[in-house]
Formats: structure tokens, sequence, C-alpha cells
């Protein structure tokens, strides 16, 4: 009989994560950690975003140290803190001033205080975009943050390669947004990249390529194409 606390398999379950967890960070390789990423880190970000064929979007990049993932942190102690956190966001300001706090930027720091990887998830602003041209009212947009988020970009530096930086960087985020009960989590990468095999072995559905994501789950009459020479790859909720 397996001891209490342990799963079948015989390890430890995740503990919760807080949002002083995502701020302070989670142990890495090699002596590094995980974390949200701080004031003064926006262009570390954006130049592994820029290999990754990723944009790290301004307003995210300004909230580095203020109100980048405030209400995604807040949202980690349940549904009802999820919702109040982010409605404010979303009927009170621009979808872009929204944005920082809806978003998520984790860093890879290693040992010597350098930033060695990151990875950066933010609402579906292509189904968002789709939805408001469909007519839904507003109460339906709010709800699409609720149950999608997009992995816009993951990338570690060269040197940094092999360590197992993006595997950590892709746990701790899918950790997140499987406490907050997101529905979808999807991203895009280059078609003959290799990278199908990596995302796959990580409890994700690499679609084939040019593949359109079906919405319909999501009771959403349309579904997002990608990118001219890109593969969609996706993680529905169990």
């Amino acid at each position: 009989m397996a001891k209490r606390g342990k799963t079948r398999g015989g390890s430890t379950p995740p503990q919760p994560v807080t949002g002083k967890r995502v701020i302070e960070g989670w142990r890495g390789p090699q002596g590094g950690c995980i974390r949200l990423a701080q004031v003064g880190e926006d262009a570390a970000v954006q130049a592994l975003m820029d290999t990754a064929g990723a944009r790290l979007d301004q307003p995210v990049a300004d909230q580095f140290g203020g109100e980048l993932a405030v209400a995604l942190c807040a949202g980690l102690s349940g549904q009802e803190a999820w919702i109040k956190a982010m409605a404010p966001l979303l009927v009170q300001r621009t979808y872009l001033e929204a944005i920082p706090g809806l978003s998520l930027v984790l860093v890879a720091e290693d040992k010597d205080g350098d930033i060695v990887g990151a990875a950066y998830a933010l609402p579906p602003m292509p189904i968002m975009n789709g939805a408001h041209e469909q007519g839904f009212p507003p109460a339906e947009l709010m709800s699409i943050p609720l149950a999608v988020a997009k992995l816009a970009g993951l990338s570690v530096t060269e040197k940094a390669r092999g360590a197992g930086w993006a595997t950590h960087l892709l746990k701790r985020t899918v950790q997140i947004y499987e406490q907050l009960d997101l529905l979808l989590l999807y991203g895009q990468f280059p078609v003959d990249s290799g990278l199908d095999r990596f995302y796959q072995e990580r409890g994700f559905t690499p679609l084939a390529p040019q593949e359109k994501l079906d919405l319909e789950p999501l009771s959403l009459p349309f579904g997002i194409d990608p990118g001219p020479g890109e593969q969609l790859f996706v993680r529905w909720k169990h």
C-alpha cells in the first residue's frame, strides 16, 4: 500500500503554488532558480524571445517589478480571487493596459545571477479578437483569459542548453496555469524545428503542420491558424 500523501507512482504530489512562490522562485538546475521576472530584466528576456522568434510586448516589459502577473498570482488562491483580480483590469482599462497583470514571464537565473532562459505566456489575443469579431458580448470576452493562455515564447541561451532549464521553465508555467484551472494552453513553433518531440514528451500535443486549432470544445465557432511555416501545440485540461 502506498504511503499517505504519495501518488500511485510513489512521487509526492506538488505543493500548491502561491503568489509568493512565483515571485521568490523554485530551485532550478545547477544551483539556479526559476522565478518571476524582475525590474531591469526586460532586455535579457527580449533577447531570449528574439532567439525564439517571439516578441515581448512593451506594456508587459514596462511592468517588470510592477503589475506583471498580479492577477495571476492573486488567482492562485482560488477561482473567485482570480475573477476578482482580473475583472477590474478588463473592465476599467484598455486591453493593452490589462495585459501585464494577466501575463506571466518566468526567468531562469543561474547560480551566478545571469538570466539564461525565459518563458512568456499571455492572454490569447487571436482568440479574443475572433470572439469580438463574432459579436460575443463583453462578459463572454472577459471569460476567455480565465480559460485559455498562449505560450508566446520559451528560450534558453546557447551556453545553458542541455541542463534542463527549458523543461523547468515549462513545468512551472504549466503548474501555474493548471492551478488557475485553465482549459487550454497553446503555442506554436517553426515546422521542422524538432520541437514537436520536446513538447510532446512534456505533456503537449503537437498538431500537424498548418493544422488549425479547433476551439469547438470552448464553444467558440472558429479556430486558430498557425503562422506561415509554424506548427501549433496544445495542452487541454485533463
